[in-house]
């Protein structure tokens, strides 16, 4: 254990989250949860913790991370940007010819990253595709000719099907699959070795070896193609199918804060800082709640501070992060250079209290951490 690791252990906090972690993974019904919480990226400071009940913690448990995929692929989707590819106003019909009609050949690469494209979260037909096992080229298909819930830009609606078509995008230009991109200029280079978008290739069986359950919800009963089955877990859904653990998601957290402040490798500070500025409010007939209490950056969400998903109650609205539906959260304090991932396997829908009650003890520690170290540094 590092000098910091025995700082970590010795707060009143970390008593406190530890005591939370193992009521519920003991009596809470948790099947696993893993926590990952960093204070400074320069010199990083990291505080670890994996639990499951009777079974030792793994490092190498995967979790299902569900929509915390959506800010992996805005940050390939980025890459692009940044290499004069494409532009954000870009209209995606430019590009893929089959949305050239009606309004949705209006649709721009901004829309679709801070889900103001008008395309639906689902397809109507969602779990007769999922028990099908149906290939994402078919949902593709149907995306392209599912109505608009709204006119583009004109409101603000989660739309996972806005991410599987950046997916299909980012094909199309790059000549490789959105897994082969996002491994090639993420995973690969920020040394993520234990993240997969979709359990493909050789080591498809190991990989499925080491994912652990989620409990499914009431609306996934008889559903063939659930959260825990093969097919889902290889199926690579650009909205929600990285299978990953705490410490490779917290890595591309202390990424994206390094890239903030100027020290990152993967995208310029400029990509970052635009990526989680406020987008709905240049929308101009963008409706004032979306525009003011359900702010988007690209890719990233902000702090809903009334929301029942708020990332942590003391955290600021600026905030970044991600809720994954299978029971996930990472957040990041751009300013404060902190971070914090957790993930579990409930899903969020029954979980959400828990796991905003846990962030909080994350971001209490986090404080505490600090204010020791800099009267430390004082004395």
């Amino acid at each position: 254990m590092s000098h910091a690791e025995e700082d970590w252990t010795q707060l009143r906090s970390w008593g406190r989250l530890v005591e939370r972690v193992e009521q519920l993974v003991g009596e809470g019904g948790f099947g696993a949860i893993g926590l990952q919480t960093l204070s400074r990226f320069r010199s990083p400071v990291i505080l670890r913790g994996n639990a499951r009940p009777n079974a030792p913690a793994c490092d190498q448990d995967l979790f299902l991370v569900a929509s915390l995929t959506k800010p992996v692929v805005a940050a390939a989707t980025m890459t692009l940007v940044e290499a004069g590819v494409i532009s954000l106003n870009q209209r995606v019909s430019e590009i893929l010819p089959e949305w050239n009609r009606g309004e949705r050949r209006r649709i721009t690469m901004r829309q679709l990253l801070c889900h103001a494209s008008g395309l639906p979260d689902q397809l109507p037909n969602n779990v007769e595709l999922r028990n099908q096992q149906a290939p994402l080229d078919e949902f593709y298909r149907l995306t392209t000719e599912v109505p608009l819930d709204y006119s583009p830009g004109k409101g603000s609606r989660y739309q996972s099907m806005g991410y599987l078509t950046l997916g299909k995008l980012i094909e199309h230009l790059s000549g490789e699959s959105l897994p082969a991109f996002v491994h090639r200029t993420i995973f690969e280079p920020l040394k993520m070795r234990n993240s997969y978008l979709g359990a493909t290739g050789p080591h498809r069986s190991s990989v499925l070896n080491r994912v652990v359950d989620v409990q499914l919800p009431r609306e996934q009963d008889g559903c063939t193609g659930h959260w825990n089955s093969d097919y889902w877990r290889s199926l690579g859904a650009p909205w929600g199918g990285m299978l990953s653990t705490p410490a490779d998601v917290l890595t591309f957290c202390r990424e994206m804060l390094a890239c903030y402040h100027g020290a990152g490798t993967l995208l310029t500070a400029a990509s970052v800082r635009e990526m989680c500025a406020p987008q709905l409010e240049w929308y101009e007939e963008m409706p004032k709640r979306e525009r003011r209490f359900r702010s988007w950056g690209l890719g990233w969400r902000h702090n809903w501070k009334t929301h029942a998903e708020t990332f942590g109650d003391c955290l600021p609205p600026l905030t970044v992060g991600h809720w994954g539906a299978t029971g996930c959260l990472m957040w990041i304090d751009m300013e404060a250079e902190t971070a914090a991932v957790i993930c579990s396997t409930v899903p969020s829908g029954e979980s959400r209290s828990q796991l905003v009650r846990l962030s909080n003890l994350l971001h209490t520690t986090i404080q505490e951490f600090a204010m020791r170290t800099d009267l430390r540094s004082q004395a």
